[in-house]
């Protein structure tokens, strides 16, 4: 028996060993591909043509034109209709179906049992 044990012992460091090489090969291959990629990915990324950044300074006045699309923005974004959020009760309401009720009763029979045979 106690040779087992040892033999067990003995197999799980090699388990161990294996993965903690597995993952020091993985790491160095990880970092060649760093160094050689590298220099790839660096450009810039395109900008779209229909977009501008508008950047203003203290005490600059903003033009009418912008006033009058924030305006528009936010009065379609609160047209749009609500979605409603069912409230606690109405979550409650709902039956359960008599699958559900005699599955529910089960488990706790089964809880019930597990404790009376200890």
């Amino acid at each position: 028996m106690g040779g087992e044990l040892i033999e067990g012992a003995l197999l799980a460091g090699v388990g161990i060993v294996v993965v903690f090489i597995t993952l020091a090969i993985l790491m160095v291959v990880m970092l060649l591909l760093h160094k050689g990629f590298r220099g790839r990915g660096e450009e810039p990324m395109p900008t779209t043509a229909g977009t501008e950044s508008i950047v203003y300074e203290e005490g600059e006045e903003s033009s009418e034109e912008v006033v009058a699309a924030i305006a528009l923005a936010l009065s379609l974004a609160q047209s749009e209709p609500a979605i409603p959020v069912p409230s606690e009760d109405a979550t409650r309401a709902r039956r359960s179906s008599r699958w559900a009720i005699y599955g529910r009763q089960q488990i706790m029979d089964s809880r019930g049992r597990a404790r009376k045979q200890w």
